[in-house]
């Protein structure tokens, strides 16, 4: 029976085509519940094998003037803007440019010598450099990141405190060392590191969605950044991104854009087999180079999954970027409202496309 059913679905198609529509039905229907609730405006893209097979915009990119989300909007990633720093510095150390285990002071002579000495550039990719974490200071969001600085002002005064622990023992996640890596890439190539992207990846992968925030260029059809409190949109604080965020998180997108990414981030247009490899692989906290790496046995599927991920969240933005690597399924949610977690609208798109339960928000 089991054979008379597999040759069945295979010489019939439809049969593929109307689950898939019921799946998307299914997954639309999960996220109108918690855009109808306020806890979902944005972007979602779902792409299997390449192609994609989910794709929709919710809720308002700007508030004021009715204007809704749609295919083309850009949001800022924040975090996510960690993978392409990374791949960046892998480029350099292709080239012979960069030392990945060498110290900090060897790439930026202003650098604090007896912190920049201890601390490799693996260290900084990993998150294991033992350096504390500057948004965490009291006054960052209130005051600091509020202001303009050049990249070595804003190292020298935030990205050069003392050592929390030896480098390399203990895993701590903080921009500071993706802020470093940023400058240190300005140091090698002699340019500033939105050229650098734009040259190094975005020309390269077709990425015309896509750019580096600052406060002089005009962004069409970017979304505006709200927060959501006992029931009223409030407008996202300013933050200079360029002087105060840079290379740990100013980078603005579209869903379109990272499925480019995504697709050319497992191949050899931006990096060699060897190059992923490092990025991909683990140090600690099953952290790798600007993503999140894990293996585990999902029970209900009697499988091991492996996922390469990361989550990013600034002023009025968040983000969540899944590649499900044994499935090559990726998910990507690009979101508006700072107080939505995406965690369980993530989860509830993993239990559709898994044929699992999922529940839907009800408040």
């Amino acid at each position: 029976m089991k054979k008379i059913i597999f040759l069945f679905f295979i010489l019939t198609p439809i049969n593929f085509v109307v689950f898939s529509q019921t799946q998307n039905a299914k997954i639309d229907e999960l996220l109108r519940s918690y855009a109808n609730l306020n806890k979902f405006s944005g972007n979602v893209l779902i792409a299997e094998k390449g192609k994609v097979i989910f794709e929709k915009s919710y809720g308002f990119a700007d508030r004021e003037f009715d204007i809704p989300n749609s295919k083309v909007t850009k949001f800022p990633i924040a975090s996510l803007t960690k993978q392409f720093t990374a791949v960046l510095i892998l480029q350099l150390a292709e080239a012979g440019k960069i030392n990945l285990n060498a110290p900090i002071s060897r790439y930026l002579p202003y650098y604090k010598k007896e912190i920049g000495d201890q601390i490799s550039i693996h260290q900084l990719l990993a998150h294991t450099s033992g350096l504390p974490e500057y948004t965490e200071r009291d006054d960052f969001f209130a005051d600091i990141s509020k202001h303009s600085y050049t990249h070595k002002e804003f190292i020298q005064k935030f990205c050069s405190d003392s050592l929390l622990s030896k480098p390399g023992t203990e895993y701590k996640y903080a921009n500071t060392g993706y802020y470093i890596l940023g400058a240190i890439i300005e140091e090698i190539t002699k340019s500033n590191y939105a050229e650098v992207l734009q040259k190094n990846i975005l020309d390269i992968v077709g990425m015309k969605n896509t750019g580096l925030e600052n406060d002089s260029t005009i962004v069409k059809e970017k979304a505006k950044g709200y927060h959501f409190k006992s029931g009223v949109y409030w407008k996202a604080g300013y933050i200079d991104m360029l002087a105060t965020i840079f290379s740990a998180g100013a980078i603005y997108s579209t869903t379109d854009d990272l499925h480019l990414w995504d697709k050319a981030l497992y191949s050899d247009k931006l990096l060699s087999s060897k190059s992923r490899e490092l990025m991909f692989t683990p140090v600690l906290a099953n952290y790798g180079y600007g993503l999140g790496v894990t293996k585990f046995l999902v029970s209900d599927l009697k499988k091991e999954m492996h996922f390469v991920f990361h989550q990013g969240a600034i002023n009025g933005f968040r983000s969540i970027m899944t590649h499900i690597v044994n499935e090559n399924v990726l998910i990507v949610i690009l979101c508006n409202n700072f107080d939505t977690d995406l965690n369980p609208i993530s989860n509830g798109i993993f239990s559709i496309l898994h044929h699992q339960a999922y529940t839907t928000p009800k408040e």
